[in-house]
């Protein structure tokens, strides 16, 4: 009696598996139209989004609109379209967007948490946008950065270093740091300063200095390189050198370089740089070095 009790109740429990089994897959293949629609939308939106923000792209380069006013146009073309699309989409698939947020516990001060940051991001990106401090192609440094603007995206501001390397900068971070814009027309100016004893000659230090930098084609012409004596301490003489560098070169490159072959040039001709806190002191016969 008991193992005919233990079988049906076997036989039970594998009937209600297999027929919620068979259920699920009813459901499945029932839902498979709906995920097709959902995906050939997807794609759909994926390819009308391009072909707007082309559109939009070739018509306002006919205009004399500003270049970022141009790619704020076209990114809002394209977020527009990817908003319909994804309502369409949730549309299809029967989803009430409110009780999907709700699901996902973001609602309220939680959805607004979650994306801060990207809101935070998007609204800065288009204020700097509209008030152009810079543009594509500017040479700019912001923060500890300096480059070239390459893109101004709706998430981060896209620089490429004078090293080569591409710095993504939030837009929130750029909107509230201290930005300096450089001139790409103009040329930078470098200031290296020379501590040498005051036996040596100043007029042998100028040539060789002089002729170093005359090898760097990174250096401009016009303003002219320019040495002078800044000031006298105890058997020291203070030189500072000025030279620009033309725009199209980096700065902290030629900077690096320039000192090392101007170090370089003085060792050659037995010209020490005086180092830094060093007292001379003179006895009657000797010299001591403290």
């Amino acid at each position: 009696m008991f193992l005919i009790l233990v079988q049906q109740t076997l036989e039970d429990i594998s009937k209600q598996i297999t027929e919620a089994s068979t259920q699920v897959w009813k459901r499945l293949i029932g839902f498979i139209p709906e995920i097709g629609s959902a995906f050939l939308i997807l794609v759909l939106t994926l390819l009308l989004a391009r072909f707007v923000r082309r559109t939009i792209s070739r018509a306002m380069a006919t205009t004399k609109a500003d270049q970022n006013i141009q790619s704020l146009v076209v990114r809002i073309g394209g977020i527009a379209v990817w908003l319909v699309g994804l309502a369409v989409t949730l549309s299809v698939l029967n989803v009430d967007a409110a009780a999907l947020f709700a699901a996902l516990g973001l609602t309220g001060a939680a959805l607004g948490f979650a994306i801060r940051d990207i809101i935070a991001n998007f609204i800065a990106g288009v204020v700097l946008l509209s008030t152009r401090p810079f543009k594509i192609g500017d040479l700019v440094t912001i923060e500890t950065f300096e480059g070239i603007v390459e893109d101004l995206a709706i998430r981060a501001t896209i620089l490429k270093t004078v090293d080569g390397k591409e710095v993504a900068i939030p837009n929130a971070k750029v909107f509230s740091a201290v930005v300096v814009k450089h001139s790409l027309q103009s040329s930078r100016r470098v200031i290296i300063n020379l501590p040498i004893d005051d036996s040596c000659s100043f007029e042998q230090v100028k040539d060789i200095v002089l002729n170093t930098l005359k090898n760097f084609e990174e250096i401009t012409e016009d303003p002219a390189i320019s040495i002078s004596i800044t000031s006298f301490s105890a058997n020291v003489i203070n030189l500072e050198v000025w030279f620009w560098v033309k725009p199209e070169f980096g700065l902290g490159i030629i900077s690096t370089q320039t000192k090392l072959a101007i170090k370089a040039a003085l060792d050659k001709e037995g010209i020490q740089l005086v180092p830094a806190n060093t007292m001379t002191l003179f006895t009657k016969n000797e010299q001591i070095i403290k």
